[in-house]
């Protein structure tokens, strides 16, 4: 049996988040382990995050620190505190695979905070990570600029692998005016369109997913190529299942 952990957040209406990522692990017969980073609750139609305490979260990863871990997925990380605490404890898995979702707050917003965790993210976690699975508005705020087609994508990529990471999954999904949902992988040399048709139905966790399913496969060594095409398949299909409140793994 492998071991896998997700440093993420709860998501109440588990749509997503820890609850996604644990469901994800299970189907691929992985035993999951969770740091809580915070409880995602819904008020008035908007997301409501509540950080868990830094000093309990420390505490988490204290628990956590000597388990071979075979893989690390990391969602979402509401403040720099809890950055740097990943980043510390990712010392002690110096060659574990490490998937990371940058799953930035209130990330429909240009504004300061946003930037300056992103800015964070790029400085303590890029250079530890395997492989970075941003959506096209979480590129645009890491890079600073706007991503209106594929090749503005495959500009972005080459950017981000030059931040530090050897590997960025682009997630196009429905928003390009293209006919299919469409992603794209880089590993600092080669690109590799991923695209399958657009389906009309609740994708939310649909991201949480595809990078904890990524690091389901590179936890049982499956080739990163493979496990990249592999995700964007099962995701496809979640989406298809899915229901009122999210993907189905």
């Amino acid at each position: 049996m492998k071991y896998i952990l997700t440093i993420a957040g709860s998501d109440t209406l588990s749509g997503g988040g820890l609850q996604t990522d644990l469901a994800t692990f299970k189907k691929n017969k992985l035993f999951g382990f969770v740091a809580i980073t915070s409880i995602v609750t819904m008020k008035q139609s908007e997301y409501q995050i509540h950080p868990i305490d830094i000093e309990i979260f420390k505490e988490e990863l204290e628990t956590l620190k000597s388990i071979p871990f075979a893989a690390i997925k990391i969602g979402l990380l509401p403040n720099i505190e809890m950055i740097q605490a990943v980043a510390k404890f990712l010392n002690y898995f110096p060659t574990t695979p490490i998937i990371l979702d940058p799953v930035l707050v209130f990330k429909e917003a240009l504004d300061q905070e946003v930037s300056i965790m992103s800015q964070a993210i790029v400085q303590y976690l890029l250079p530890r990570a395997s492989i970075i699975t941003p959506n096209l508005k979480e590129a645009e705020i890491i890079c600073q600029g706007s991503i209106n087609n594929v090749k503005d994508m495959e500009n972005f990529c080459k950017k981000i692998v030059n931040l530090g990471v050897p590997n960025v999954l682009l997630k196009g999904g429905n928003r390009l005016k293209t006919t299919n949902a469409l992603d794209l992988f880089y590993d600092g040399q080669n690109f590799n369109v991923l695209q399958l048709e657009k389906i009309p139905k609740n994708a939310n966790g649909s991201g949480c997913m595809l990078a904890a399913d990524i690091a389901s496969s590179l936890a049982i060594n499956i080739d990163l190529n493979e496990a990249v095409k592999l995700a964007k398949n099962r995701v496809f299909n979640a989406i298809k299942a899915s229901t009122l409140y999210g993907v189905a793994p």
